[in-house]
């Protein structure tokens, strides 16, 4: 289970989103790689150039793969001209699981059950916490 983070030049994006999402994906599933989840997750200015470029899209993708397959992958994205930088990383089912949520939430945000809260009451301090204060404090 990897999560796999690609940053992309963010002109040919712009320009054609499904076209570079469908290269990242290629190169995942020539690797064997199913994809579970995957999105563009942020576009900015880089810190530093990369390749000439001054600003990249963070593509994010959740993946099962056969661990052999991890060089066979970094070398394709090496190759790939949407593909400036990638990371790959391996995680435990429990934060793999947390990672899928998040992509395939509405918000991007985690809620495990038992932290789920009203986030106007959290913000005018009425979390969970204090509700079971008395109310002469």
């Amino acid at each position: 289970m990897y999560e796999g983070m690609f940053l992309l030049d963010s002109n040919r994006f712009s320009s054609d989103p499904e076209g570079t999402q469908r290269s990242v994906l290629g190169m995942l599933e020539r690797c064997g790689a199913k994809v579970v989840a995957s999105r563009p997750w942020q576009e900015g200015k880089l810190c530093y150039p990369i390749e000439g470029h001054r600003k990249g899209l963070y593509y994010l993708a959740c993946f099962t793969m056969d661990g052999g397959q991890v060089n066979e992958l970094n070398r394709l994205g090496k190759l790939n001209d949407n593909v400036l930088r990638q990371l790959v990383i391996r995680h435990p089912k429990v934060i793999f699981d947390a990672m899928v949520q998040a992509l395939t939430s509405h918000d991007g945000t985690i809620h495990s059950p038992e932290q789920k809260t009203d986030p106007m009451a959290a913000r005018e301090g009425r979390g969970r916490d204090h509700d079971d204060l008395p109310d002469d404090r």
